[in-house]
């Protein structure tokens, strides 16, 4: 246990959620930031290795809500992270926020 963390009450298996694990803005139904962020690195890693969308291991059928049992909402921004993270690699550094200090003042100059 680490410093100041208490001890789980009696009977509960996991430690609740820190404030920044969960979803934004009190919304339940919302994957929580941490999840959200893991399957949004996992998927601009599959497009790093040039792996296709259609790659996405949430549309494996062992990976769909009638296999899993998770709702078709909680699948559906799972899979949406995931594409998230895809398509943001596959755009590349050139689409990404700009950078008032990169390469755009290079070229001014």
């Amino acid at each position: 246990m680490r410093s100041g963390e208490q001890p789980l009450p009696s009977g509960q298996k996991t430690a609740l959620a820190a404030p920044e694990d969960r979803s934004a803005e009190g919304d339940d139904s919302a994957l929580p930031v941490g999840e959200r962020a893991e399957l949004q690195r996992q998927g601009a890693k599959a497009a790093a290795r040039g792996e296709p969308p259609a790659r996405n291991p949430l549309q494996r059928p062992q990976n769909l809500p009638k296999a899993t049992g998770e709702s078709q909402q909680t699948w559906s921004q799972r899979s949406d992270a995931w594409q998230q993270g895809h398509d943001a690699q596959s755009r590349g550094p050139h689409h990404a926020t700009a950078d008032p200090a990169g390469e755009d003042d290079q070229e001014r100059e």
